[in-house]
């Protein structure tokens, strides 16, 4: 495994946003032209570190910004963190939802992007197996979410919504589904709303676009 920024940063994984904007400003305060000419100059002629100094020099400071604006971003440090913890203690269910929170926050954001080789990795991990979703049953009425047994909108249901989904099924699986993890989205992080019937004001009234799944 690749060393973590916290590590490049040797700040702890625990770290608050003053660490990381004071380490962070620490680190471009020295990581200067002349600076980085000199250390190129230990392993290059003096003709070649003035080639690269430059190039060297951007990338650099660039990657310093990006790492801190991760950071110092509450929903791209939880995905990072998330990312991190999948690399050391691995699991079919930490797989699939990072890859999903992953692949989610990339959709979403506008400044910040993980790059394609960390999802990517975690699709070809193989030092855990993950286990197929089993074949969903065809039915001409929409299934819960949870129990994947046939419902109907004429009795009652419940439904969950977030920025990312909205899940509907019965009542009581979507009370102990939402019960499970703490009322919150596992993969966009946001808070579930419950409504107990399918309104065409829930889908116009969300900030991006998502997928309904009954």
């Amino acid at each position: 495994m690749e060393s973590s920024v916290y590590t490049l940063l040797d700040l702890p994984t625990e770290c608050s946003p003053q660490d990381v904007m004071q380490r962070c400003q620490d680190y471009l305060q020295r990581w200067t032209l002349s600076a980085v000419c000199r250390k190129l100059r230990q392993r290059m002629s003096p003709e070649e570190a003035a080639v690269v100094s430059q190039k060297v020099f951007a990338e650099g400071a660039a990657y310093i910004k990006s790492t801190a604006a991760m950071l110092l971003d509450p929903s791209a440090r939880q995905c990072y963190d998330a990312w991190l913890d999948v690399q050391m203690n691995p699991s079919p269910e930490k797989i699939t939802l990072t890859r999903a929170r992953l692949s989610w926050f990339n959709g979403q954001a506008e400044t910040i992007r993980f790059s394609d080789k960390m999802i990517a990795a975690l699709a070809s991990s193989n030092s855990v197996p993950v286990k197929r979703q089993s074949k969903r049953k065809f039915s001409t009425q929409p299934l819960c979410r949870k129990c994947c047994e046939p419902f109907s909108f004429d009795d009652p249901y419940l439904v969950l919504h977030c920025h990312c989904t909205t899940r509907v099924g019965h009542v009581k699986c979507m009370t102990e589904f939402a019960s499970s993890i703490h009322n919150k989205c596992p993969v966009c992080r946001q808070q579930l709303l419950q409504r107990h019937q399918v309104s065409k004001y829930l889908f116009w009234n969300v900030k991006k676009k998502f997928k309904f799944i009954a």
